[in-house]
């Protein structure tokens, strides 16, 4: 079983990059990691489909049968083991609930926004992907506007090496939070685990 869902998420500088995106939009995702090393993590909200969204910026509107494409590609991703829920809402806009869990070592990528990777030496990185200037200002002018949470539960035995936290817990343990409400905001941590 492939460890990534196969849902895609574009940080775009032209229209070609825009097929089969999907952008989260509204959220709320939290991570949890376990003292194994081992972690849950959890989605929960509004993506858009850029691609869908490029074209109605472009010709005004959707067509019935672009509307029926994005319910019929809902109803893919709602096979996916991860996926939870995942319903069409009109608008080239998707409500989306994900949830999993991955062993020590295995990494993710969530919509191809949020990852978790775990080095040679043991230090495990969770970051959102880094988008460039212009991307930004495309997504922008599509009215695409972020506007969600991540939230970092770490372990006692897990020693936090970086972090960019908005809110960080008292004394290095609990959770962490990312308030993200920019394109460019770029949630990263990095942590190791204590023996």
């Amino acid at each position: 079983m492939p460890t990534t869902l196969p849902l895609r998420l574009c940080a775009l500088a032209a229209s070609a990059m825009l097929s089969g995106c999907l952008v989260p939009e509204r959220f709320s995702a939290r991570i949890t990691i376990h003292p194994d090393a081992a972690y849950s993590y959890r989605f929960n909200g509004t993506v858009v489909d850029a691609m869908a969204l490029l074209k109605q910026h472009r010709q005004g509107v959707l067509s019935d049968k672009d509307h029926q494409g994005l319910a019929a590609e809902a109803q893919k991703l709602s096979e996916e083991p991860d996926v939870k829920k995942a319903v069409y809402l009109g608008n080239a806009r998707y409500t989306l609930e994900m949830d999993g869990s991955r062993s020590a070592g295995e990494p993710l990528k969530l919509l191809d926004m949020f990852s978790v990777q775990t080095d040679a030496e043991g230090v495990m990185t969770i970051a959102a992907k880094a988008l460039k200037n212009k991307e930004g200002s495309n997504l922008a002018q599509l009215g695409i506007h972020v506007d969600g949470t991540l939230q970092v539960r770490l372990p006692a035995n897990a020693q936090v090496i970086s972090q960019n936290a908005n809110v960080t817990p008292a004394q290095g343990q609990g959770s962490y939070r990312w308030n993200m409400g920019r394109l460019d905001q770029r949630p990263e941590m990095q942590i190791r685990f204590k023996p």
